[in-house]
């Protein structure tokens, strides 16, 4: 699974959408199924001492509400499903994509572990309305002869072949 330490780290997989360089995408992945697990597998509790007097409460969430309340707060972390759900990634930017190998690759981490499906959508976030102005209907057609480049680059991005420093 990605794991990102920082949002500097670019992150690829493979296309599966219509995008160019620049434009900002959503990014889902279905989360695997584990069925009906107790608060310490789904929320990470820490769990009741092994000794003490404790007596079948090892692994019990522990006291869930106060008698002055008489009631549980809704949104409580107690045992249930866990899985089986979408997980996406907002507003992450598509850096540069590589045509020949079918690789984009964002800015950010995208869920989802090595080698998996994940569904990759437009971003319909307001503060990125500017930047996807202009998306590619339906998507590129080359002309007679005319391929793709090899690799598609944001306008953002630094050209490893320009040189960094100039002198007058």
């Amino acid at each position: 699974m990605f794991t990102s330490l920082t949002e500097s780290i670019v992150y690829c997989w493979k296309i599966y959408c219509k995008c160019n360089p620049g434009l900002f995408l959503y990014c889902l992945h279905y989360r695997i199924g584990k069925g009906f697990q107790g608060v310490m597998k789904r929320w990470g509790f820490k769990g009741q001492p092994a000794s003490h007097g404790q007596t079948k409460t090892h692994r019990r969430p522990g006291a869930i509400s106060t008698n002055k309340v008489s009631r549980v707060f809704p949104g409580k972390k107690m045992p249930g499903k866990m899985g089986n759900i979408y997980r996406t990634s907002f507003g992450l930017k598509v850096w540069r994509i590589n045509t020949k190998h079918d690789i984009i690759y964002v800015h950010g981490s995208v869920p989802g572990h090595t080698n998996c499906l994940v569904k990759v959508r437009d971003t319909k976030l307001r503060i990125y309305k500017d930047c996807n102005k202009n998306p590619p209907f339906p998507t590129f057609f080359a002309d007679g002869d005319e391929k793709l480049p090899e690799d598609l680059y944001d306008q953002d991005m630094f050209q490893f072949t320009d040189p960094s420093v100039t002198y007058a």
